[in-house]
């Protein structure tokens, strides 16, 4: 896929700033065979979106990535997910028109579901996944134009993403048509805990050749 959707040029956004507090070792370095976690996802979304940013806490440990996918470091160290995307979008400034935003924590993104979130967003502000009444918004494609309102939220405390999917003209990709290209919604798929760690190793069947940072 190209990294535009008709005329407009989409980018990349990784967060991996989080505490990790389930898994008791961060999330970024799991290893994955020959990888680790936050390589195999930006791996994955740099295959279909360009340019790919990684935003990451202060003193973090990181993997190598590629020479092209900057590391930025959170102004607001674990205050949510928003903070960390406008960063990620001021740093894209200039670079795109739209941003695709994910977690670390899903090694098993499609980039069908990229893709389908790509065309749907339309002439719309934000395109989002939703299941239910359940938003993802680490599974989503913000316009670079949010930035602005992304930062009158942050300045008046409202720090969660649901509070500028309230503001902003948003579409969304429903998870019941999200499961005709990704039946099992693997893209949504996150690995939070050790057990959910050792069941991917499993399904990815690179057990033998992951080396586990821990004994239990």
């Amino acid at each position: 896929m190209s990294n535009s959707n008709a005329e407009l040029k989409i980018g990349g956004i990784v967060l991996c700033g989080g505490a990790s507090s389930r898994m008791n070792y961060p999330k970024a370095l799991l290893p994955l065979g020959q990888e680790v976690m936050l390589q195999r996802v930006v791996r994955i979304i740099g295959s279909c979106v360009s340019p790919v940013v990684v935003m990451a806490s202060p003193d973090q440990q990181l993997p190598t990535l590629p020479a092209g996918v900057p590391v930025y470091f959170d102004r607001e160290p674990l205050e949510g997910p928003l903070a960390a995307i406008g960063q990620g979008i001021e740093a894209l400034h200039g670079k795109c028109e739209a941003v695709f935003v994910s977690g670390c924590d899903t090694p098993l993104i499609q980039t069908s579901m990229i893709e389908c979130l790509c065309s749907r967003l339309g002439n719309k502000q934000l395109a989002m996944v939703r299941e239910g009444d359940r938003l993802h918004p680490l599974a989503a494609i913000y316009r670079v134009s949010l930035l602005e309102t992304i930062q009158q939220l942050l300045s008046q405390g409202k720090r969660r993403p649901i509070d500028l999917v309230a503001q902003v003209d948003s579409v969304f990709l429903e998870t019941t048509e999200l499961q005709e290209i990704d039946p099992g919604l693997r893209s949504l798929r996150n690995i939070n805990t050790r057990a959910q760690y050792q069941t991917l190793l499993n399904e990815l069947e690179i057990t033998d050749s992951t080396v586990l940072p821990f004994s239990d």
